[in-house]
């Protein structure tokens, strides 16, 4: 995620050589594995909780905290409709919710549209949910884990070709967003069992979300 960030904020200082461009795209391919992640966390978060209503709260909470230093760091105003990724993992949580919820078919439903519908008002659009849902759907079955993520990044990968171009962007300027494919190895590393439980664990990414674009963008601005 940080490199990631750096990539993103201070390619333009470096993009200008060949070494500099080889340099941000292997930061950005690399930060590719953090959406993945942390999607796949939420689901494990979801499924192993002892308060579902907590952990909502939680995300909630510093979603909202992570908003400017999002907008800063993206060089965004306020009021622009661009919410960072903890709004979108909020959103993830609460479709899963939905789906295990005893409403009627077509009301639940709806309800997941409208949530997909303000995903994509945030980091990672429509994608969060899709992986989220395809962390959980499949959480039993690997292969078809894999091949159901596979699909999502090159579905992904291919939006992006086709609709850069309208923004007078070359097609082929984000092709590192193919680093996505290097989750399927994480995946294969994870063993099933619960990580450590301690506080410090628990806290550091909530905190170290907003403070690290905070620290990126003051460094940028003093640049």
């Amino acid at each position: 995620m940080l490199l990631d960030h750096i990539g993103m904020l201070f390619g333009g200082f470096f993009m200008s050589s060949a070494w500099g461009m080889a340099l941000y795209v292997t930061l950005r391919v690399l930060g590719r594995l953090t959406a993945p992640i942390m999607c796949f966390f939420l689901t494990e978060g979801y499924i192993y909780t002892r308060s579902r209503k907590k952990y909502a709260l939680r995300l909630a909470i510093f979603a909202v905290i992570s908003q400017i230093p999002y907008a800063l760091a993206h060089k965004n105003s306020l009021l622009t409709p661009d919410f960072n990724m903890l709004f979108v993992l909020l959103i993830s949580f609460a479709i899963l919710c939905v789906l295990d919820c005893k409403l009627k078919g077509y009301f639940k439903f709806f309800i997941i549209l409208v949530l997909f519908a303000l995903s994509c008002y945030c980091d990672w659009g429509f994608f969060g949910p899709l992986m989220v849902i395809c962390f959980y759907k499949f959480r039993e079955k690997p292969l078809w884990l894999v091949l159901v993520y596979c699909l999502i990044v090159i579905l992904m990968n291919a939006l992006s070709c086709l609709f850069l171009p309208a923004k007078g962007i070359e097609w082929y300027s984000e092709l590192w967003q193919l680093g996505l494919f290097l989750f399927v190895p994480v995946l294969y590393l994870y063993n099933g069992e619960p990580g450590s439980r301690a506080p410090f664990h628990k806290w550091f990414f909530y905190v170290f979300y907003p403070l690290h674009l905070l620290m990126l963008w003051l460094l940028y601005s003093l640049i």
